[in-house]
C-alpha cells in the first residue's frame, strides 16, 4: 500500500511565499544600491593622522584636579603652539600632528611644579596620555616656591647674544 501524504496541498501556498520572499529581497537590494561616489574610499590615507597629547593639572601630592588652568602644546620643530584650559576634572587634551612636542602649564605666584613631562614624540594615531602635571604651593609647604616666568628678551637683530 502507497502511503500518501498532504505536501502536495501545501506546495503551492510555500512556493507563493517563497517567491514573494525572494521578490522582496530582491526590490529592497535594487533600491538600497547607491549609484556615484562608493562608501569606502579607496584612496590613499592622508600623509600626517593626527596623534593625541592628553594628561592632568593636580595640586600637591597628585591629589586635587585644578580646573580653568591653561595649557600650552609646542612643536619643538616648528614652534606651532595650541592652548586649552583644563576641564572640571584637571584634564587636557590635544590633537597634535606627528612630531616632538613640549607641555606647559600656566603658573600663579607662590606656584612651582613638581612634576612634568618631558618632550613628547608623537607618532601617527598616537596616544600620549602620560602628560600630567603636579603644581605645589609655597602655602602648603610643597615644593619649592617659584616665581612666574618672563618672557625672554630678545635683541632687536633677532640674532641673540654675541659670542665673546
Amino acid at each position: 500500500m502507497k502511503r500518501t501524504t498532504n505536501i502536495d496541498g501545501y506546495r503551492a501556498p510555500l512556493m507563493a511565499l517563497l517567491c514573494v520572499a525572494v521578490m522582496t529581497i530582491a526590490f529592497i537590494s535594487v533600491a538600497s544600491c547607491r549609484r556615484g561616489t562608493p562608501i569606502l574610499n579607496p584612496g590613499e590615507a592622508s600623509a600626517s593622522t593626527d596623534g593625541t597629547i592628553s594628561g592632568t593639572v593636580r595640586g600637591p601630592e597628585g591629589t586635587s584636579s585644578i580646573v580653568g588652568r591653561q595649557v600650552e602644546v609646542i612643536n619643538v620643530d616648528s614652534g606651532e603652539r595650541q592652548q586649552v584650559a583644563t576641564n572640571n576634572a584637571g584634564g587636557f587634551t590635544f590633537k597634535v600632528k606627528p612630531g616632538k612636542y613640549r607641555v606647559e602649564v600656566a603658573l600663579v605666584a607662590g606656584e612651582s611644579i613638581i612634576k612634568q613631562p618631558g618632550v613628547l614624540h608623537v607618532n601617527k594615531s598616537d596616544v600620549d596620555a602620560h602628560a600630567d602635571f603636579v603644581i605645589g604651593s609655597a602655602k602648603t609647604g610643597v615644593g619649592p616656591a617659584s616665581r612666574p616666568r618672563n618672557p625672554a628678551s630678545s635683541l632687536t637683530n633677532g640674532l641673540g647674544s654675541p659670542i665673546a
